[in-house]
């Protein structure tokens, strides 16, 4: 609202102008600075960029997030900033961890709604102490005799240090315990507002057939990237999921095209694709495609190690590319997590030195906010069916170098995987007929709609 009517004010100001002085007049120029001075005034993060174009994204194809009934499938997005900036050189590193983060924090969301038991706790609690003998603390009533004596005496010795007071005391034949008590800290509460809720969740579930289906990857003017990820999960994706993990031949078809065909060529459209795919192959059976990214700092490298550098980054994603697949095949999540929250209000009294030492008052105001979380995927798969597309190394526009690896499973590559086990020749599967930054924010292809599948 603040911004608005600033804006508001500038324009009147300027027509103001225009009335009293005829030379004066608002040209695109002016209008142009007002639109900067606006959006310069209240910058809007990446995160929540790159979470408006997710919004618009599902009004674009007309699903809601949660459990579409319309259409019977679960929509849910994530997204996770980026640790490492451009400037430093495992960047590429860290982009794939932040799109696994992503994903991560989607099926962990899933599972929660899903699955997920939840139990809550508030409690609040009130105490105050008007008393006539509020400021007197326990100790007072306890203390007489010499150790009243002590205590005042401890009170007019505060220039000596306490090592040597303390030895002076020993020598009067006062009792080491009754020196630390002398030495002790005392404190008393008056009065306490507190109230604290706290939140505890707990779920254990199936991840299989849940797929991404759009990546969004963006950063700011300062080089702060983000990753955000939309996935789904239907009666399709999961049957495709439980055929390939029983391996054996899916009902579902579709029209599809050539593997070959769908993976992009160029390395830097290579460099947009991260994540799982759920397409249709030639034959119009279901394949998955899976993208892994890895980076490797050949900076100061001789050919040699650079090659091996390479290789060993190429294995990472590799890796990375098949344990997507396994997560999809047959992943289960287990998560818990634990929220509290609330505020404390106290007022204390704190007393140090006996009971002529000197006393303070404190009011304490604390406000609570603690998360624990926790949550791990666990999933295995036969590899068969599993082969590599493509391997391919480049330099990203920041001159890091990145590795990558396609992988793809198939109905087609299990077929021939079985036939290698059994020795037998493979029959012909027919073909069904069927460094300075700019804001931005870079989305993957599109490999299918939301409705095929």
């Amino acid at each position: 609202m603040g911004k608005k009517f600033l804006i508001s004010a500038l324009i009147a100001g300027l027509l103001g102008t225009t009335v009293l002085s005829a030379a004066t007049k608002i040209d695109q120029q002016d209008i142009n600075s007002i639109n900067k001075y606006a959006q310069d005034s209240n910058p809007v993060d990446i995160d929540d960029q790159i979470e408006e174009d997710i919004q618009q994204y599902a009004q674009k194809n007309h699903f809601e997030f949660g459990l579409d009934e319309k259409r019977g499938k679960y929509f849910i997005y994530a997204i996770e900033s980026v640790a490492l900036k451009p400037t430093d050189p495992d960047f590429v590193k860290s982009l794939s961890v932040g799109y696994e983060k992503a994903f991560f924090s989607a099926q962990e969301q899933f599972v929660m709604d899903i699955f997920g038991r939840e139990a809550s706790q508030k409690e609040s609690q009130l105490f105050s102490d008007n008393s006539t003998d509020a400021r007197e603390f326990a100790s007072d009533k306890k203390a007489q005799g010499a150790t009243a004596k002590i205590g005042r005496i401890f009170s007019k010795m505060l220039t000596l240090t306490e090592k040597s007071l303390d030895k002076a005391l020993l020598k009067l034949g006062v009792q080491p315990d009754e020196i630390s008590k002398l030495n002790k800290k005392e404190k008393k509460t008056l009065f306490k507002n507190q109230f604290i809720a706290q939140t505890m969740k707990v779920a254990y579930g199936s991840v299989s057939g849940f797929i991404p289906i759009k990546t969004f990857v963006g950063k700011d003017e300062q080089g702060q990237y983000c990753v955000g990820v939309i996935a789904m999960r239907s009666p399709k994706t999961s049957q495709v999921a439980k055929d390939i993990s029983m391996q054996r031949e899916s009902m579902i078809e579709g029209r599809g095209k050539d593997i070959k065909n769908i993976v992009p060529s160029d390395k830097k459209l290579l460099l947009n694709e991260f994540g799982l795919r759920l397409v249709f192959d030639a034959s119009g059976r279901p394949a998955l495609l899976a993208y892994g990214q890895w980076g490797f700092n050949a900076k100061g490298l001789g050919s040699y190690m650079k090659s091996q550098a390479k290789n060993s980054a190429k294995s990472m994603a590799q890796d990375m590319a098949d344990s997507m697949i396994s997560d999809f095949v047959n992943g289960y999540l287990q998560a818990n997590s634990t929220t509290k929250r609330g505020e404390v209000v106290q007022k204390v009294l704190e007393r140090e030195g006996g009971v002529d030492g000197v006393v303070t008052d404190k009011t304490i105001k604390t406000l609570i906010d603690k998360i624990n979380k926790n949550a791990k995927i666990t999933s295995s798969m036969k590899l068969a069916g599993v082969s590599t597309v493509r391997r391919w190394s480049t330099k990203n526009k920041y001159g890091l170098y990145v590795a990558g690896v396609v992988r793809k499973w198939t109905f087609g590559g299990l077929s021939a995987a079985k036939s290698v086990q059994s020795g037998r020749a493979m029959k012909a599967k027919a073909k069904h007929e069927k460094k300075s930054y700019t804001r931005d924010v870079q989305g993957s292809q599109e490999y299918n709609t939301v409705n095929d599948f």
